[in-house]
């Protein structure tokens, strides 16, 4: 073995390298002329080997692509500072949202913090809190002292053919020239209450750009005009409809922009948060206040997210320069091989060991530093796609396109960086470069360290360590670190541990090849032998399969407690229609389910307050029917009123059925056949049914039943004497059934079922909120009549399909899986490829003794086949770590569907 020291090195050993000193002008000049030399030979290699060039481009491109475009759409969704001045407030000096019945205190954004005090706020003259925007403009004006523009905001529902949809409105005079904040595309601006302009989001969901449009809002039907298309900002979902004024005066909800010359300057914020105004002011935001002006209350309010982001970023960096090495490894490895012959004539001829490291470096820099500049355009290319693609309705992201030249700077290098490390493994063993060797064609790695191998398991221990300490530490500090970081050194160290065992496995590997087949053993040998070269490809493929292995595991943990607290909402392969805030009859839905059985689901309904399309705001007495179990008192049965008086434990075990029990609090009342049907009971049980038997899952053959009301008062600030009136308690037969997920599916959710018209449901107030569907022979409903019933519906009553249990993660695992298994293969097909010129030598070797194209071919496999093997089980065993270690907090609380209590796995 021969190692390779320059003449004028330091007695050191340093080799020569290392800053060179000021003072010494020929030897700055040598070493500037060296790496000249180093470069254009690299800019030669590159162009005389362009596929193994192009392997490296794609494989730094790619993660660099990745990340600059994440990074430019995180850039451009982060719409804050003078970038809110557009879209907020227009033209206008500034924008008032509230009021608030108390004084608040913000930060110069209302979005990043916002307090509000006990103190009551100063009143408005003129103000009327239950009236819209516009009826208080005036008002809002006066205290403000500059003309506003007020904004309403509403719901509307309309019908377009056969469907029923719901978009967002905007109530904003566009002819005040408000700028960014609305601007007209088409057509002209809408005058009254009678004509409209409709949004790109708008006509995504059906709205028509011209013509005569019947649109409901608040019950009431108004008819417009659309008389153009414009683009909104800030405005509820999109904002798919604009009106000039509001369509009815009495809606509560928006803001004012405040019009004029005059900038609002944050003493005039401070003196408007008195009023319970939040404020949105241009001039504060260009020059914001400092952090001794802002409240105490709203002092770093929003530091904790700001750091969050800057750790997302320093998070991204450090795994670019992990993918990319690790990607990038192989194709450094083989390529240091291949020019082994080269750079030992070099060596023989008086090259020291500083030039050959900078031959090999030098083509790094030049192949990273491309590759680099190629991925952030692509990726400030493909953010801009995307975000062009998802504004083309009107949701996309909506903020102007923001380049930070900075950070895109930071990733390219890191990427360059993450190449130069690639190549410094490599570059590091040629001062190990055996001369005589290499000339010969003998290349054969050293043995293994063990110490590396020792150091590798301390490292993958503590690395695993520190990350289910920090996961369960959560929010806490854990040995002077937070959870993230703590969470992020782990990993680090066990991928860094884990890639120190590898040469070691490797040999274990070659041993064990012994008692495999020819083609395998040989592999395996190989494999051993090269470990420079196989090395490198087997930590590629480790990195990837650990992330993949990490992401299922997390994936998959979390869609199985899902899958166990799933509970059906009807009948297999029945359909229920469910309408809470829309007036919905049963001849609507027969007729929009045409050869199809509709059954009408009622429920006892004596709260008023629960069902009212309006907030109630007078005292009321709320019905209930109740299930008492024994030992248990009537009052105790109901959770409103006993709340405060009765221990859980009591509560937990007499309000367990009827109108105000734990859960749905939901008593079903169905046709005698169609809750016979639907339970599935014999003869005798449904013959008890018909008489007015209850229908339940825990009690025996007869329950108690109470049926009273209690006092409600929404306007009380302290807890009220409910006055509990009985009216009816008696002992009814019952018909006991399992409490399963299959019997909560029949009951539709509910905790206690009776049949309607008997003697023990005469006079109950009862309510019809849902439907189901179903077909005449027992089959699951068609997906084409399901989907008639959404697109008659529309978005505000459910149309669901009883299917049991679907994962909803189907994609994202396909995506995950198609994704990695292509790295995967590229990492192989790449080390194999260049593995096989390598062997040119071995191979005529081969091929001379008798060995056929087919057998050189399955020893290429096999060696491919080992190669991708190993650094699974090594990526497995490593990704499962921190994949079990989320899994934990991600399923450790749930409940159970069918009681509604909490779980703790």
């Amino acid at each position: 073995m021969t190692t390779l020291v320059r003449p004028d090195a330091p007695p050191d050993g340093g080799g020569g390298e290392g800053p060179l000193p000021t003072h010494e002008p020929s030897r700055y000049a040598a070493w500037r002329s060296s790496w000249a030399v180093a470069l254009r030979m690299a800019r030669r290699d590159v162009r005389r080997h362009r596929g193994r060039s192009a392997l490296i481009v794609v494989m730094v491109t790619v993660p660099t692509l990745l990340l600059s475009a994440l990074a430019t759409i995180a850039a451009t969704s982060d719409v804050a500072g003078t970038e809110l001045i557009g879209r907020t407030m227009g033209t206008g000096q500034a924008y008032l949202e509230g009021v608030s019945p108390t004084k608040v205190a913000q930060t110069a954004d209302p979005g990043e913090g916002t307090s509000s005090g006990d103190d009551p706020s100063r009143t408005i003259p003129g103000f009327d809190p239950a009236a819209s925007p516009r009826a208080n403009a005036d008002a809002v004006s006066r205290v403000v002292g500059a003309p506003v523009v007020p904004i309403s905001n509403f719901l509307a529902r309309t019908t377009i053919g056969d469907r029923r949809i719901s978009v967002d409105g905007v109530a904003l005079d566009g002819r005040r020239g408000l700028g960014e904040k609305l601007r007209l595309v088409s057509g002209r601006w809408p005058e009254g209450t009678r004509q409209a302009l409709v949004t790109a989001y708008g006509m995504s969901r059906g709205l028509p750009d011209s013509g005569r449009l019947t649109v409901t809002v608040d019950g009431a039907e108004h008819t417009l005009d659309v008389v153009g298309v414009a683009t909104v900002h800030g405005a509820w979902g999109g904002g798919g409809l604009v009106v000039a004024e509001p369509l009815d005066d009495s809606q509560a909800s928006g803001g004012w922009i405040v019009m004029g010359a005059d900038p609002v300057t944050w003493p005039d914020v401070l003196a408007l948060n008195e009023y319970g105004f939040l404020v949105t002011s241009a001039e504060v935001l260009r020059h914001p206040p400092s952090d001794a002006e802002l409240s105490p209350d709203v002092r770093g309010a929003f530091s904790s997210e700001a750091q969050q982001m800057s750790l997302m970023v320093a998070l991204g960096a450090v795994m670019l320069l992990i993918i990319t090495a690790l990607l990038v490894g192989p194709a450094f490895a083989v390529s240091a091989a291949r020019q082994r012959r080269t750079l030992a004539l070099a060596a023989s001829n008086g090259a020291s060991t500083a030039v050959l490291r900078r031959t090999v470096l030098a083509s790094a820099l030049v192949l990273g530093t491309a590759s680099a500049l190629l991925g952030v355009v692509l990726g400030v290319g493909v953010a801009r796609a995307v975000v062009a693609w998802t504004a083309r309705d009107g949701l996309g992201i909506d903020g102007p396109f923001d380049i930070r030249w900075a950070l895109l700077a930071g990733i390219a290098l890191c990427a360059v960086a993450s190449t130069l490390i690639a190549a410094l493994a490599p570059a590091r063993r040629l001062g190990r470069l055996d001369i005589v060797g290499v000339m010969r064609g003998q290349s054969v790695s050293a043995r293994p360290s063990i110490l590396l191998f020792v150091g590798g398991l301390v490292l993958a221990g503590v690395g695993s360590l520190a990350i289910f300490r920090g996961i369960a530490a959560g929010q806490v500090m854990y040995l002077g670190l937070s959870a993230e970081y703590l969470v992020t050194i782990g990993a680090v160290l066990l991928i860094l541990g884990a890639l120190f065992l590898v040469p070691v496995l490797l040999t274990l590997v070659g041993r064990l090849g012994s008692r495999m087949p020819t083609s395998l053993r040989m592999a395996a040998r190989d494999l051993a032998r090269h470990r420079s070269r196989s090395a490198p490809s087997v930590a590629a493929v480790l990195a990837a399969v650990a992330g993949l292995t990490f992401g299922l595991t997390g994936l998959s943990s979390d869609t199985a407690q899902n899958e166990r607290e799933y509970l059906p909402s009807t009948l297999p392969g029945e359909v229920l229609v469910s309408a809470w805030n829309v007036p919905l009859t049963t001849e609507q839905v027969r007729g929009a389910a045409p050869g199809l059985v509709v059954s009408q689901n009622l429920v006892f309904a004596g709260d008023p307050g629960r069902y009212a399309a309006d907030p109630i705001t007078k005292p009321y007495r709320a019905e209930f029917v109740s299930m008492v179990p024994p030992g248990c008192e009537v009052g105790q049965t109901l959770t409103t009123v006993a709340f405060g008086e009765t221990d859980a434990g009591t509560i937990d075990r007499c309000a367990v059925a009827g109108s105000e029990s734990i859960g749905t609090g939901q008593v079903l009342l169905l046709p005698a056949d169609e809750l016979v049907r639907r339970l599935g009971l014999n003869a005798e049980d449904a013959a008890a049914v018909r008489d007015g038997a209850a229908v339940v899952t825990t009690g025996g053959s007869s329950v108690r039943v109470a049926r009273g009301s209690y006092a409600v008062d929404p306007t009380a600030t302290a807890p009220t004497d409910p006055a509990l009136e009985v009216t009816a308690d008696r002992t009814v037969p019952a018909v006991s059934i399992p409490r399963t997920k299959d019997s909560a599916g029949a009951l539709l959710a509910g905790n206690l079922a009776f049949a309607t018209g008997t003697s023990t449901t005469q006079g109950w107030p009862t309510r019809g909120l849902s439907w189901t569907v179903r077909t005449t022979d027992g089959s699951p409903v068609p997906d084409a009549a399901v989907e008639q019933l959404q697109q008659t519906f529309g978005d505000d009553v459910g149309v669901q399909l009883e299917n049991g249990f679907q994962r909803d993660d189907r994609l994202v695992v396909g995506i995950l899986l198609g994704v990695f298994a292509m790295l995967i293969l590229v990492i192989t097909l790449t080390s194999t490829a260049l593995t096989l010129a390598e062997q040119q030598s071995d191979q005529a070797t081969l091929a001379a003794l008798g060995a056929t194209r087919g057998t050189r071919r399955v020893m290429a496999a096999a060696q491919a086949f080992l190669l991708a093997a190993v650094g699974c089980v090594l990526g497995v065993a490593v990704g499962l770590v921190p994949g079990i270690a989320i899994s934990r907090p991600l399923t450790s609380q749930g409940y159970d569907p069918l009681t509604g209590a909490s779980t703790t796995q």
